[in-house]
C-alpha cells in the first residue's frame, strides 16, 4: 500500500495521447485524470504539445505539462486533402519508417525525463502511470525506475505489445526486450480485455500483477430513442490494416440488387479517404473526416444501427467505440469471430447481431435483422444493468482501488 507524508497521493501520468487529440486512447487517459478522486490524488499529465491545445478545456484540479516533440524528419503526415492513392502511399511509407524507427517520440521522451528530474513536485510522485502505445511513455518510466526513482509504477497496456499481430519481426524483438524489463521493474500492468490479461500474465510468468481496467463509455444513458426517416447505419473511426468494410459493402450491394433494402444510408464517420466506394454505392454512402468526439457520440446515438469491424487478427481486442455503440442502445452490426471478445460482450448485453467477417450471407442476415427493427419501430432490450459497469467512472474506481489497496 502507498505510504505518503502528504494528505494526497501524487500521480504522474506519461502518455502520448491526450485531448485535444481525437482518439480512444486519449479518452482513456482523460477518464483517468477526470475520475480519479481529487480529494485523494494530485494528478499531473505529461504529454506532447499539439497544434490544437487551445481548443481543449483543461480538466480542473489537474496539471497538464505539454512538451514539444521534434518530429522525425522522415515521417510523413496525412491530410484530409490527400487522395486515396496518396493516402495509401503515405501509409506504406510510414509502415516502412516504423520498421526502422520504433520510437518516433525520442525527443519528447528525453524532455519528459529531464523535466521529471528537474521539477521538485514531480520528484515527489508516489505513482507513475505510463500508457502504451506508443512505447515512449514506458521508456520514460523504465529509465527513471532504473535510475533509482522511488515511485510505484503502473504500466497501462491499451493494446498488445510484443504480441501485436501487425508488427514486423524487428519491432517484435525490440518490444519483447522492453516488455521483459517492464515485468521486472513495474509494480502492476493494467490492460483492457480478459484476453489481454491472460496473455500478459503468461508472458510475465506470473512475476507481476495484471489487472483489467476496461475502456468504456463516458456519457449518461438518457433512454431517448429515435428512428430516422431513412434506415441509417454508421461506422465511427478509421479503417486500417485488416480493418476494412468491403465485405459489409458487398453485402449491402447484394441486398440492394435483390431489392431487399428499399431505404438505406451508410455514414462512415472519421474515415476520411481510407476506403474506396464502388460507384453503385456512392449514392447511399457518405464519408467524413474526423469530427469532435462529442459530435461523433451524438451521431452514434442518432443512427439506426452501428457497424463494428473486427477481423480475426484483432479478436482479442475490444475497440473502444463498441462501448459507445452499446450505450446508445442502437443495434450493433458486428463483423467478427463468434468467440471474439467483442462478440462475447455484444451477446451478453443483447446489444446487436454478429456475423462472420468474411461471410456475405451472414452479414446480409444481420443487416436485415436491424432493418426489420427499424422498419417496425422496434428495439432491442439491451441489458443496461449489466452494461453500466463499463461507464468510465466505474472502471476508474477499479484503478483507484488498485492504487490504494494493492500496490
Amino acid at each position: 500500500m502507498i505510504s505518503t507524508k502528504s494528505n494526497k497521493i501524487n500521480i504522474v501520468i506519461f502518455t502520448i495521447y491526450f485531448p485535444p487529440v481525437i482518439s480512444i486512447a486519449s479518452y482513456r487517459l482523460e477518464a483517468f485524470a477526470k475520475y480519479l478522486d481529487k480529494e485523494k490524488f494530485n494528478i499531473t499529465i505529461i504529454c506532447p504539445k499539439t497544434e490544437n491545445d487551445e481548443d481543449f478545456k483543461e480538466i480542473s484540479s489537474i496539471n497538464v505539462i505539454r512538451l514539444n516533440n521534434r518530429p522525425h524528419i522522415l515521417k510523413v503526415k496525412f491530410s484530409n486533402k490527400d487522395s486515396f492513392l496518396i493516402h495509401k502511399f503515405k501509409a506504406l511509407y510510414n509502415h516502412i519508417f516504423n520498421y526502422f524507427v520504433p520510437d518516433e517520440y525520442k525527443n519528447w521522451r528525453e524532455k519528459a525525463i529531464k523535466i521529471f528530474k528537474e521539477t521538485e513536485n514531480l520528484q515527489k510522485a508516489d505513482i507513475v502511470i505510463s500508457s502504451f502505445p506508443t512505447v515512449a511513455p514506458h521508456l520514460v518510466a523504465l529509465k527513471l525506475k532504473k535510475e533509482g526513482a522511488g515511485f510505484k509504477w503502473i504500466a497501462d497496456m491499451r493494446d498488445e505489445m510484443s504480441q501485436n499481430p501487425f508488427i514486423n519481426s524487428f519491432v517484435k524483438k525490440y518490444l519483447y526486450k522492453i516488455e521483459q524489463q517492464i515485468f521486472s521493474e513495474a509494480n502492476c500492468i493494467t490492460t483492457t480485455t480478459p484476453s489481454f490479461v491472460s496473455d500478459f500474465s503468461k508472458l510475465s510468468a506470473g512475476k507481476i500483477c495484471v489487472e483489467e481496467i476496461r475502456n468504456g463509455f463516458d456519457f449518461e444513458i438518457t433512454g431517448d430513442y429515435n428512428y430516422n426517416d431513412i434506415f441509417t447505419i454508421s461506422h465511427t473511426g478509421t479503417f486500417y490494416s485488416d480493418i476494412k468494410p468491403y465485405t459489409f459493402l458487398n453485402a449491402i450491394a447484394s441486398l440492394k440488387a435483390e431489392n431487399q433494402l428499399s431505404e438505406i444510408k451508410i455514414v462512415f464517420i472519421g474515415t476520411g479517404n481510407t476506403i474506396v466506394i464502388h460507384e453503385d454505392l456512392k449514392g447511399i454512402v457518405t464519408t467524413t473526416s474526423k469530427i469532435p468526439h462529442k459530435l461523433a457520440v451524438q451521431r452514434i446515438k442518432e443512427s439506426d444501427a452501428n457497424l463494428l469491424v473486427v477481423p480475426k487478427s484483432m479478436s482479442k481486442a475490444i475497440q473502444g467505440k463498441l462501448y459507445e455503440y452499446i450505450a446508445s442502445e442502437k443495434p450493433v452490426l458486428a463483423l467478427t469471430e463468434k468467440d471474439s471478445e467483442a462478440s462475447k460482450l455484444i451477446n451478453r448485453c443483447n446489444a446487436g447481431f454478429v456475423a462472420d467477417f468474411n461471410n456475405i450471407d451472414e452479414i446480409k442476415s444481420i443487416i436485415l435483422k436491424a432493418y426489420d427493427l427499424w422498419k417496425n419501430r422496434r428495439r432491442l432490450k439491451v441489458d443496461m444493468d449489466y452494461f453500466s459497469q463499463f461507464h468510465r467512472k466505474v472502471q476508474v474506481k477499479k484503478l483507484e482501488k488498485l492504487i490504494l489497496e494493492k500496490i
